[in-house]
């Protein structure tokens, strides 16, 4: 981008037991957690941490900056200072009027009609507080309601009662999404009780649960390698029992930061092995990654081709295309949130396109 020069990047940097009696049919609570008629959370796509303390936030919200990215995240937790806290909140009051006092604007066809034609009006809106008495202190802000939900960092079993106190003075249809980052996430029956908790915790939907990297990383006294992909650490071993823990529950998960800006290939191999587990966004540091990340998510047209084929109202209980089994019944998961993924991202053209949608 012409207007973020490489010496802004660093500005963006982020810094109980089973029920078995229910087990059978937690697959198909997904949707449960998202509102009928809301966004779905593949819409996260690349999701951008941006400081509170910037003062050209406004700018990316109308898509004056950075026209493509998917959802931003209002930092006032680790990328603020302590003695930034207050300048930061006071900025954060001044972009919410600005955006009260604009919000027809935004929804203007006239204003960049070839950029809206291919992405919403504006990104989805989040903000992350620095500790559930700040999200307390928020909820009472004007005009709190433009924002479409926050990013409550550190949440596990000892902290999940504060985030839900905190949580009951905002809007029944702001998106939750807590961070899952902490030295606890590493015992697995701490996060089946946190599964199952989360369900229960809030008014709110929980929209996502974002894995936090570093962190996690930082709880093991280790640093990211630069030369390997998440998957490759004790921290991709984690993502793995994180998966399987909470996408059963009903959950989505997104994907943990990338951050060296220069192993654009090695940021790739990671991005395909976060989209082939289905995780449903990425956090990114600076605006260089934004388009590797929705090129990742594209779906190649005989993937969803196939998925069309098994969700198709009169496809047979065993079928064969592209010289692979197809199976609705249980592969109909898998296909709903193919075509979730292509309503998102788009399509690619592979060349191995042969069903022709009845749909």
């Amino acid at each position: 981008m012409s207007d973020i020069t490489n010496n802004e990047s660093a500005t963006y940097l982020d810094t109980q037991s089973y029920d078995t009696l229910s087990y059978a049919h937690l697959i198909t609570e997904r949707h449960a957690m998202v509102r009928p008629h809301t966004h779905h959370p593949y819409q996260l796509g690349a999701s951008l941490y941006m400081p509170a303390t910037r003062q050209d936030i406004w700018q990316v919200i109308k898509r004056d900056k950075l026209p493509t990215i998917n959802s931003i995240i209002i930092c006032l937790e680790d990328a603020v200072s302590h003695e930034d806290v207050e300048l930061a909140l006071e900025r954060l009051r001044t972009l919410l009027g600005t955006w009260a006092e604009h919000v027809n604007s935004i929804n203007d066809p006239s204003r960049a009609a070839a950029i809206h034609a291919q992405h919403p009006t504006r990104p989805l809106v989040f903000i992350r507080p620095r500790s559930p008495m700040m999200l307390q202190q928020l909820a009472d802000y004007a005009h709190i309601d433009l924002i479409d939900g926050f990013v409550m960092p550190k949440v596990d079993m000892y902290s999940l009662s504060n985030w839900r106190m905190a949580c009951q003075n905002l809007n029944a249809d702001h998106l939750l999404m807590p961070t899952l980052e902490t030295a606890a996430l590493f015992n697995p029956h701490h996060n089946q009780e946190l599964a199952i908790a989360f369900k229960e915790a809030f008014s709110q939907p929980v929209f996502a649960l974002r894995i936090g990297g570093n962190d996690l990383f930082a709880a093991l006294r280790l640093r990211r390698p630069k030369n390997s992909i998440v998957y490759d650490t004790p921290i991709g071993t984690l993502a793995y029992q994180l998966l399987g823990c909470f996408v059963p529950h009903g959950f989505y998960l997104t994907a943990p930061v990338f951050e060296y800006l220069d192993q654009p290939t090695l940021f790739m191999q990671e991005l395909n092995h976060d989209v082939s587990l289905g995780l449903v966004g990425k956090t990114v540091i600076h605006p260089s990654q934004i388009a590797l990340v929705q090129q990742a998510y594209c779906v190649p047209l005989s993937t969803l081709d196939e998925a069309q084929a098994i969700l198709h109202s009169e496809a047979k209980a065993v079928f064969k295309y592209n010289n692979t089994m197809l199976e609705p019944a249980t592969h109909r998961a898998w296909a709903t949130e193919i075509v979730n993924r292509a309503e998102a991202f788009g399509t690619i053209d592979d060349g191995h396109s042969q069903y022709s949608s009845r749909m």
